[in-house]
């Protein structure tokens, strides 16, 4: 199997001999509830931006330490952890917008959808997917406050997960529909800006011929011909891409994708980047080794590198369970779960972001 086929395959609930309707994409249409997002006010004036954890807030003074000494003078003005996934959107959606006024470039949102207090792999990965997109869906809503969501420009990491994102539950590859009861909706079907994806895998495309043939084609070059084309507006105003974390080549096609508005970031004519749940830690710290595809790891890194992560969830398992976490532009916190009581103490606060590991082997060991 390709690597499309492979989810294709193992997308859940898909079983049955049932007919479905189809929608324009080939799959079964799914009902899909309208979104009853509200429509608000533009987006304010923008401001110049930093690298990842490298940035001053809009309004804030320069020069701030890195860390708190004190986390509990500043509690009462952080952001409490969501005690929900509807919180947490709110209070996503809050991060974005700060995020998009103060003109941030690339922009990272990670959390763990299977649950507040779970970490990745906790359930299984195509779940985790859908349920990305299903949360994704409402983070977005902030795009249709603003006005901005017809020229936001949604990318998924396939043709497959595309058609999922707007049709629900793909065919089975024998192509039996699925039950017309399937779990899996469409959660972009009301989207009123494009949906795209990242890349088509194909022959070429996974064997690396199509560089050594050049014939690959840039992947801002293919968005810019399509938002070319668009008769309603000619420019993208957002780039927002759901979890390319999959394989290499998913976060290669997010870089070609932003690469292609680099030159325009000094003068503002920049299309800002949204990437959610891309496991992009990965990519910036030694998780993979050093010889592992050394070619083009070391331009996504530095790649990574360059986020600012506005909305963060991390979390510690074991006997002494904790949290990072960060609504931007507060600082980032590290949060002691309190199991007697089901509190959460703030143990930590650091202007830049620590790094996971970091919080791992040197923070929490100090507070248990």
């Amino acid at each position: 199997h390709t690597m499309s086929c492979h989810r294709l395959c193992s997308v859940p609930s898909v079983r049955g001999t049932a007919p479905a309707r189809r929608c324009v994409h080939g799959s079964p249409f799914r009902t899909c509830v309208p979104s009853p997002h509200p429509v608000g006010t533009k987006r304010g004036a923008l401001s110049r931006v930093g690298l990842f954890g490298r940035r001053e807030p809009s309004g804030s003074a320069e020069g701030g330490a890195k860390s708190s000494s004190s986390p509990k003078s500043t509690e009462k003005n952080l952001t409490p952890f969501p005690k929900d996934y509807d919180q947490l959107i709110a209070q996503c959606q809050k991060s974005l917008q700060r995020a998009l006024d103060d003109d941030v470039p690339l922009m990272e949102i990670q959390f763990p959808p299977g649950g507040l207090d779970s970490v990745a792999g906790d359930v299984e990965g195509n779940t985790e997917n859908n349920l990305t997109t299903l949360y994704l869906r409402g983070i977005c809503a902030q795009f249709e406050r603003n006005k901005t969501a017809r020229t936001t420009r949604v990318f998924f990491p396939d043709p497959t997960e595309l058609d999922i994102a707007l049709c629900g539950a793909s065919n089975s590859p024998d192509g039996v529909g699925a039950p017309d009861n399937a779990s899996t909706k469409a959660t972009f079907a009301d989207w009123p800006g494009p949906c795209d994806f990242l890349e088509a895998p194909d022959f070429l495309s996974v064997s690396g011929l199509d560089k050594l043939l050049n014939k690959r084609v840039s992947l801002s070059d293919t968005t810019k011909a399509k938002a070319a084309g668009n008769k309603d507006e000619n420019k993208d105003s957002c780039f927002v891409v759901a979890y390319p974390s999959l394989n290499i080549s998913e976060l290669v096609r997010t870089k070609e994708l932003f690469d292609g508005e680099r030159g325009g970031i000094d003068s503002g004519q920049n299309v800002p980047m949204v990437v959610c749940n891309g496991e992009l830690e990965r990519t910036r710290s030694d998780y993979y080794p050093p010889f592992w595809n050394a070619r083009e790891m070391g331009p996504l890194r530095e790649f990574a590198r360059e986020f600012e992560g506005i909305y963060w969830v991390s979390n510690f398992k074991g006997s002494n369970p904790a949290v990072l976490f960060r609504a931007y532009p507060e600082p980032w916190q590290v949060l002691r779960r309190r199991r007697a009581d089901d509190s959460y103490e703030l143990v930590y606060t650091s202007d830049e972001f620590p790094g996971v590991q970091k919080v791992a082997l040197e923070i929490l060991p100090k507070f248990l």
